[in-house]
């Protein structure tokens, strides 16, 4: 951790991440947002210790992302602010404006999602030593079959599996919320398959994605793996992505995963208001209106679906005011 800061603030920012690591279960989190702006304040050559809200700001800008987004980044640098200030470092917060959710997410079409595990099954060939390709394709099946964030995933140890039961256990979630999460008979007996194989067959205490030092992989490295799929499929341009942008990403399987079941509730006449709150709980949102933002979907090859969506959840999910 300490290698991970380079600004002027490095050591106020190893001391605060010591801290949270300590008070705050998801503290991985904060760490995400404080190095990516203790980055900026190095790329911007701050050779005085102080932290303004003009400089956070241009931050926060450089990212094309939600405003929700936003003010999750400024809550944690809110709480660095306040750090700061116990140890007199000149310190101010910028005000983000109120505005109304426009966040529209990107949901792969079926065929998208077939040609994605085609690839990602064929990767191993194309480097047999990569242990990362070789996770990667069940990586990508628990993202989309459970709908998991990519943080949940990557965090998972063979304790939280029970493959008896066909459920997994998340115990450090987004809003500090552990929940249990049934999964299909067919990714259950893949994942039994995985843990025999001869590579991946350790013991329960470690993790199922692991490096050779026995550490969990980083968000970054999977998603770099699955931008090169987005690439080869024209799904993403690397030329024209901007920058922070996160557009169809690793993430956005789980935005599929939401919008796929609610379609599959309707075609098998299932009610809607039924269905919300299930699947809000096994997204482990903190509220409906979570996942009322998930349904949004902005593929054209669902606008008749969602069509159908919006007329049926119009009357489930309370106006926002």
């Amino acid at each position: 951790m300490e290698n991970s800061f380079k600004s002027i603030l490095k050591d106020e920012f190893i001391s605060f991440m010591k801290f949270i690591a300590l008070s705050v279960v998801d503290y991985k989190a904060y760490f995400y947002t404080l190095s990516g702006l203790d980055a900026f304040l190095n790329d911007e050559h701050l050779n005085v210790k102080k932290l303004d809200a003009q400089q956070i700001a241009r931050w926060l800008n450089s990212f094309d992302v939600s405003l929700s987004t936003k003010k999750g980044k400024l809550s944690h640098i809110k709480r660095f602010s306040v750090y700061l200030s116990t140890l007199d470092v000149p310190s101010s917060l910028p005000e983000l404006p109120r505005g109304t959710v426009d966040f529209k997410p990107y949901v792969f079409s079926t065929n998208e999602i077939a040609q994605i595990f085609d690839i990602a099954d064929d990767y191993i060939l194309t480097n047999p030593k990569a242990r990362i390709r070789a996770e990667f394709p069940l990586l990508l099946r628990i993202l989309y079959g459970c709908g998991l964030r990519l943080g949940e995933a990557v965090s998972l140890t063979w304790n939280d599996i029970n493959l008896n039961e066909g459920i997994i256990t998340i115990k450090i979630a987004k809003n500090q919320k552990q929940r249990i999460v049934p999964m299909s008979s067919e990714l259950t007996r893949i994942l039994s398959l995985y843990k025999k194989t001869s590579c991946f067959g350790v013991k329960d205490s470690c993790y199922l994605f692991i490096k050779n030092n026995g550490q969990c992989r980083s968000n970054v490295s999977y998603g770099n793996l699955f931008n090169e799929i987005l690439y080869e499929l024209g799904i993403k341009n690397p030329q024209t992505v901007k920058r922070n942008s996160r557009g169809p990403c690793l993430h956005s399987l789980r935005h599929t995963f939401a919008f796929h079941s609610l379609l599959k509730a309707e075609s098998e006449g299932r009610s809607f208001m039924e269905t919300v709150p299930f699947l809000s709980t096994y997204l482990g949102h903190a509220g409906l209106m979570e996942t009322d933002k998930y349904l949004k979907a902005s593929h054209e090859l669902y606008t008749e679906s969602h069509t159908v969506i919006a007329n049926y959840t119009q009357d489930v999910f309370p106006k926002e005011v």
